[in-house]
Parts: structure tokens; sequence; C-alpha cells
């Protein structure tokens, strides 16, 4: 067979990079970054060009596995689906829907057709609780939007490539891109604010890769980017510069926004921010004085206690200060397909009545739901490409949770440290073995200025024994006797079109995910897949642009922008007693996690390339003054505490700490992944160990954990 190349995209992330694939036999031989790409102009990061070792792991999981007597043992597919099918059947008529759930991780959130059908899977058994990695990751927006513009789904970037200031907080693009904003080259785009003669200022604790390159670093205090806000509020309203006018015409809820920002002094947080008084205003300034300003946030904040409150009182800011729908301000993104803005349907968890957001339940509720006794007790877990137990906090209660657990499925491509809990194991598909359109970011919420499509083929063939997880989730339902999505209809069609996927040439036009996507693409009034084939670039759509939101797409009941949600108010009052906490542990050290280029959360350490060197663990990032007043010295090890969890691991004295705060990156802690043969001889440790999980460490309107700025306890060992 001859070597093949072909274009497609990246879904390791929201940037979804164009890549060209070189392939032989059905493996890669190469990735490059695909230059002509419209999207991505170019750029590729590491992890993207290493895909193929991901998919050609000597740990792919290429057969079923159950548990037997503590061994994984090979079955064959139709003893797993029968046996999972006959055991969930049962669950579901002893307990209802409500004993059954599913967590959907990162690595197949970026593929639309799996994800969109586990929704169709727990509707079929009148389920709805759906945990992801978004509540630790950017569900705080999706709660800001809801509130500030009316759906989850309206949410608006930064106008980067013509700001003249951008105030970037709690982001670090050098290392991990921007999040809710798809922009190729970004460290490019950024730097050119400031050839243009504009400003980029980056608040982080910690001197960051990014901000060394360009712009000023502005080192605030982790956990206390709510008082920055308040304050450069308080700012901006003191000083006039509320566009009165605009505010009339577009928005509701000014005088009460206003009212929330009257105790907040610049004097007063900087008490608590440690950023000087001088520096704030200098900062409001130039924000003030450029012809389009924008302030941006991301994970940093999103994990803070208070990500929503921040989100809210930024998009405030940027609203009253005319820099909503303007060029060089922020933007509301346009989606490729139609919005589905139906009423939502407010859903809380039996524990402590905390809200659904965006369709999901709080994943640091996750043990709770499982090891609360009463109705709706979580019994039937199904994993689908997620490792929970090393990106969630309190690791250790979760363990004990999926150990009591009636059913524990996982569906993946390695066998990783959830997935050992598991009573069966079940194969699924790399990206690169699936046709796909881009991921909701783009397709309905529409995060990037220059907006475009794409749609790519299946890039190689799968091992014999994997499957489609649409297809494994159809098949689950027909034998546990509960129709797709609730609906017979769509089990009949879903049955068909298995059938007729076998049929030489037809079952490649017959697919169910084929039909599905190719309805995707009609409904965008792009055609047909076989049209978007004549894109292998990516196809370009219109552009986002400037003054085709206010007064147009707001989808508040009020058509207007609400400045002063009530319930966001409310838990504004809140803030003077974190104030006084804050006064009385300013002293105290925060800790905070830390991207790193060469992982990608928890799945990417079974590579060799990305564990060489001193990559093969975590360090503990800790200022030089605050390490000498602990003990410690550089590659000793330290222990790490939070109430009665600790962690050791070793020490890297860095300075680009700001002092009173720590960093340790997440994801890694592989001893115990037997399935991970690569991964299982690092040394790092698992941070989320210590890291709390439970109602009281969870952000209760949006349901983000607490990931960021934690207090805790350093000692040397």
């Amino acid at each position: 067979m001859a070597i093949k190349q072909q274009k497609t995209f990246c879904r390791i992330c929201e940037a979804q990079c164009g890549l060209v694939v070189q392939t032989e036999h059905d493996r890669v031989l190469d990735i490059q970054p695909n230059i002509e790409h419209i999207s991505s102009e170019g750029y590729a990061c590491i992890k993207g060009l290493k895909m193929g070792d991901f998919v050609h792991s000597p740990d792919r999981l290429t057969q079923p596995l159950k548990k037997v007597d503590g061994k994984f043992e090979p079955i064959t597919w139709s003893q797993a689906l029968a046996e999972i099918g006959h055991r969930l059947k049962l669950i579901h008529a002893e307990h209802g829907g409500q004993s059954i759930a599913a967590y959907m991780g990162n690595p197949i959130g970026f593929n639309l057709w799996p994800s969109t059908v586990m929704t169709f899977f727990l509707k079929a058994f009148d389920a709805d609780k759906l945990f992801t990695p978004g509540t630790q990751d950017c569900a705080n927006k999706f709660a800001g939007g809801e509130r500030l513009f009316g759906s989850a789904n309206d949410q608006v970037f930064p106008d980067i490539e013509h700001t003249q200031c951008l105030i970037a907080v709690g982001s670090n693009p050098l290392i991990s891109k921007m999040s809710f904003i798809s922009l190729p080259k970004p460290m490019e785009k950024l730097a050119a604010i400031e050839q243009r003669g504009g400003k980029v200022y980056w608040l982080n604790p910690r001197f960051t890769e990014s901000a060394k390159r360009f712009g000023e670093h502005v080192a605030i205090r982790p956990d206390t980017d709510v008082f920055f806000m308040l304050g450069f509020l308080h700012e901006v309203i003191v000083r006039g510069a509320v566009k009165q006018q605009q505010v009339g015409d577009f928005m509701e809820g000014y005088a009460t926004l206003k009212e929330v920002s009257k105790p907040w002094t610049p004097e007063r947080v900087a008490e608590v921010t440690q950023v000087s008084v001088d520096q704030l205003r200098a900062i409001v300034d130039c924000y003030l004085a450029a012809d389009g300003a924008a302030i941006y946030s991301s994970t940093g904040v999103n994990q803070s206690r208070h990500g929503l409150l921040v989100y809210w009182l930024q998009e405030a800011i940027n609203a009253i200060t005319g820099n909503l729908d303007k060029r060089g301000g922020v933007l509301a993104g346009r989606g490729v397909f139609p919005k589905f803005n139906s009423p939502s349907v407010l859903r809380r968890s039996r524990i402590d009545n905390i809200p659904y957001v965006n369709s999901t339940i709080p994943a640091g509720i996750m043990a709770d739901e499982i090891l609360t006794p009463g109705k709706g007790k979580v019994r039937a877990m199904f994993n689908m490409s997620g490792n929970p137990l090393l990106s969630c906090g309190g690791s250790e209660r979760l363990a004990e949770a999926f150990s009591a657990l009636d059913l524990f499925v996982c569906i993946d491509i390695v066998r990783n440290e959830t997935a050992e809990y598991a009573d069966y194991i079940l194969p699924g598909l790399h990206s690169l073995e699936r046709a796909d359109v881009p991921f909701y970011f783009f397709t309905m919420m529409g995060l990037m200025p220059n907006r475009s499509f794409d749609y790519t083929d299946q890039v190689i063939l799968p091992p014999a024994q994997a499957r489609d997880e649409g297809l494994i989730f159809r098949q689950l339902c027909r034998s546990a006797g509960r129709p797709l999505s609730g609906s017979k209809t769509f089990q009949w069609l879903s049955n068909a079109a298995e059938l007729l996927a076998k049929i030489p040439v037809i079952g490649k036009l017959t697919g169910l995910d084929k039909i599905f996507l190719g309805g995707m693409i009609r409904s965008a009034n792009l055609g047909s897949i076989q049209a978007m084939r004549k894109f292998p670039n990516g196809r370009k759509l219109s552009p986002n642009k400037p003054g085709d939101y206010l007064g147009q797409r707001v989808n508040t009941p009020s058509g207007k922008v609400e400045l002063a949600p009530a319930d966001l108010v409310a838990r504004a009052k809140s803030l003077e007693q974190v104030y006084a906490q804050e006064i009385k542990h300013k002293s105290a050290l925060k800790l905070i996690q830390k991207r790193e280029r060469f992982t990608h959360n928890s799945w990417a350490h079974n590579v060799k390339a990305f564990i060489a060197g001193d990559r093969h663990t975590n360090y503990l990032y800790i200022h030089s003054d605050d390490a000498i007043s602990r003990g410690l010295a550089d590659g000793k090890i330290a222990k790490v505490s939070r109430a009665e969890k600790s962690i050791m691991l070793p020490v890297k004295i860095d300075d680009d700490m700001k002092l009173g705060s720590v960093a340790v990156p997440h994801g890694w802690g592989h001893q115990d992944a037997a399935g991970l043969t690569v991964a299982q001889q690092t040394q790092g440790v698992n941070v989320n160990i210590i890291i709390p999980d439970g109602p009281e460490s969870i952000e209760p309107l949006s349901g983000m954990s607490h990931m960021n700025g934690v207090i805790v306890d350093v000692s040397a060992v």
C-alpha cells in the first residue's frame, strides 16, 4: 500500500489546528502543521504533532476487558454488551434513571458525534447526571453567559487583532494557548498589540512565560481577582467613564451594579490583592484611554472561589465602558449552526440543591452523588475517555466512590488510573479514526475572530475490535431494552444504520455518524459532506464583527445585557466575610495550578518524548524566600498539606513565583496505572489528593471546583 497524505484537524483542545497526516497501512508515519489551514495558519503544538504516539501506543486497548477476581480478562463484544446491558437493566428497574450517571473526559469532549450520543444514551434511561471537566475548567463562563446574555452559548471574546489594551487575567497562552477563543499563533497576535502602540497586562501570581515575552506583569495574590475587579469597577464609575447612553439603550441593572462597587475602593482592595493603588489606577488609565480595550480571564481565574463573580464583573466593565460589541473591545461570537435557545430547565442535584450548569452536574460532588444514601444515589457510572481520579479534587474519596458502584464501565483507548476501578473496559476510537466537524466552541458559540468551518474524514482505520463510541452506546441501549434518546423511532433508525453499515460501499454512506455530521453541515447551509471535502484547509465564513450584537442578538427576556443578576448581587454581599478572611490569612501560602508545555491534563505522560529529562515528575515551585523560611532547598523533598491530606514532591526554587504562593502542576500520579506502562515509571504526585471536594468546596452557582488559591502548609521532609 502506498504512503498516503491526508489533511485533518486536531481535537486535543479548542484551537483545533489544521494538520497533515502521513500514513501507511493505517499507521501514522508523520504529522505536520497544515501551513495552508485558514484557521490555524500553519500552527500546531507538540502534542498534536505527536498524536501518532497516542494512536499506536503499546498500551492501546484492542478488545473488551472484564474484571474477574480483581484482574482484567479479555472477553468478546457480545458477552460485554449482554452482561452490561443486563446489569444496567436491573439497576434501572430497581432504582430508576437517577441511579445512572456518566462522565465525559476532555480527550473525547472535542469530538462532536460521540459526545452527542452520550447524552442520547442517558436520555434513554431518563438519566440526566452528566459530569464533565467543565466544572474544573470553565463552567463559570457558561453560568455567567446565561445570566448576563441570556444563554450559556452566548459568550464574548477579545478582539485581539484590533484592541489597544488587553488585560489578561490568569492566562498563559505561550504554554496553553487561549481559552474561549480560537486564535492562531496567539503570541504573535498578542505581541502585535504593543507593536501598534497598545498595551498588554498579565495579572498572575507567577511571572509567566508569556509575560516574559512582552507586556507588563502584575503580580496579584492568588484568588483575589474578584477584589481587583471590584476596585477596577469602582474606579471606572467614580471617574464618570460609563457610557450612559449605551447603558440606557442596551443594558439593565446599572444602578444596582454601581451600589455593589461602592465599598471597594482601590485603597481597600489593594490590602488583599497586593496590587498597589497606583498600579491599578495606571491599568484603568490605559483601559479607558484606549480606542478599544478588553478584560479577559482564563483558567487561573475560573478555578478560584469566585470565578463566576470575576466573569460577571469583567464583562460588566467591558459593557458599561462601551467596549462590548466594539471593534478592539469584546465581540459576541456567531456560531456556525443555528442556536437552540430553548428555555433552560433548572435542574438541581440532590446534594445541597446545587444547580446544573449547561446541562451538566458539578464533578466536585461526584463522590457525594455515589456515596450518599437515598433516592437518586448513583449506582451505575459510564466513563468515556476521562480520568476523573486525577482530574477532580478529593481523589482518594473519589476512589472510594468508584469502588462502591454496582456497575462501572470505562470506554477509552487506554487503561488509565480511573479505569482500574472499572468492572468493564471497552475499546473506543482515537480522533484520527473517526470523521468529524469542529467542536461546540466553533459550531455553537463561534468563538473565533475569523469564522471558518472544517470537515474531516477518518484518517486511519481503528484496531479491529475498537468501536465507535456512538455505536457502543447504541448497542448498550438495545441490550438493556431502552430506545436511544427515549425514542423507538430513533433506535430503529440506529439499528437499521448499523445493519447497512456492514454492506460494502453503502455502509460508507449510511453510518449514523455520517448522517449526523451531514445533517449538521446542512443545518449550517454549507451543503453536504461531499461539498465540505472540497475545502481540506477549512472553509472561510463571514467574520465575527462589531455592531451586530447589542439590540439584536442578546437572548435575555428583556433583550438587554443584565448588569446585576440578583443571585450574583446577593453572592457579592458575602465578599465582606471573604475579605476579612483574606486579611486574617494574608501570610498563608496559597497553592495554584501550573500548566506545562509537554503535558495535557492527565493524558500525555504515556509518551516517552513528553517525560524525557527532568520532565519525569512534577515539582513544587516556590519563591526562594518562602523556601528558605521553611528549610527547603532546590531538589529536596517538600510536604504539601491541607486539612489531613498531604503529598510529597521535589522542590524547584522559582523566583517567578509571587511571595506567598506555590504551584504544583496537575495530572500526575500514575504509579498505580498498570495499563500505562510508560507513565507508570514517572515519579509525579497527584495534587488533587489535597484539593478539596464536596458541596462546601464548589462555587454554589456555577459548580466550579475550588482548585486555585487553596491555602496549604509546606514543610521540609
